[in-house]
């Protein structure tokens, strides 16, 4: 059996098949529909404990989605959103759903090019439920440690969840990877490139299989 990496696991037709593919069914989480209102609700204080007065900002969110979290902080906050998302179709819904002019979207390419140049700067940085499943999880912290100038918050898996194709059956799965490899473990990546502040606690009952997950803020090193 080979295994390729497969980024158009997050190629979606609709609103609806884009939440379940950002947060899927879990047996002890509940489907997405119920994960969406308990998560998304629970990470504003995350946000507010984490990042703290985020008015006059301008923050990154990372692997956006159809911006669930960018809107979240923008009802929060007088700030601004960049969403970066390698989904063409995630990027698109996320301007239907956020629906705000202080809201803007960016491709995953365009975002190397700025942030490798060193043409893109932002006050913090999001990355939540992303460097799981990135390709170059070393290449992408990199350029987050180029384009964030304050804190990045960071909620993970414990291990890689690799979106993956079968190149035998066509079956589309996430990998798990328990185990990675230096060059692909994102907590000693972020670690190397930024400075750790803290570890929030995670809430069992808020977020699905929270034992599994970490979620820490990073500072930008001097």
């Amino acid at each position: 059996m080979s295994l390729y990496y497969y980024k158009d696991m997050f190629k979606v037709q609709d609103m609806q098949e884009a939440k379940a593919i950002i947060l899927t069914e879990e047996q002890e989480g509940g489907d997405y529909k119920e994960r969406w209102d308990r998560e998304t609700e629970y990470m504003k204080g995350l946000f507010a404990e984490g990042l703290g007065d985020l008015n006059g900002k301008t923050i990154l969110d990372f692997g956006c989605g159809i911006g669930r979290l960018s809107k979240v902080l923008l009802q929060q906050y007088d700030c601004h959103v960049l969403g970066v998302d390698i989904s063409p179709d995630m990027r698109r819904l996320a301007q239907e759903y956020v629906a705000d002019d202080r809201f803007s979207v960016l491709s995953y390419e365009m975002f190397c090019q700025l942030g490798g140049t060193g043409r893109l700067q932002v006050d913090c940085g999001l990355a939540v439920y992303v460097l799981q499943h990135v390709y170059d999880p070393a290449r992408d912290i990199q350029l987050l440690r180029q384009v964030v100038k304050d804190r990045l918050f960071v909620l993970n898996l414990q291990h890689r969840a690799i979106p993956v194709l079968d190149s035998e059956t066509g079956a589309k799965k996430f990998y798990l990877d328990q185990q990675p490899e230096a060059q692909a473990d994102v907590g000693k990546l972020l670690e190397a490139q930024f400075a750790l502040q803290k570890e929030l606690p995670l809430a069992a009952d808020k977020i699905s299989m929270a034992r599994f997950h970490w979620c820490r803020i990073y500072g930008a090193r001097g």
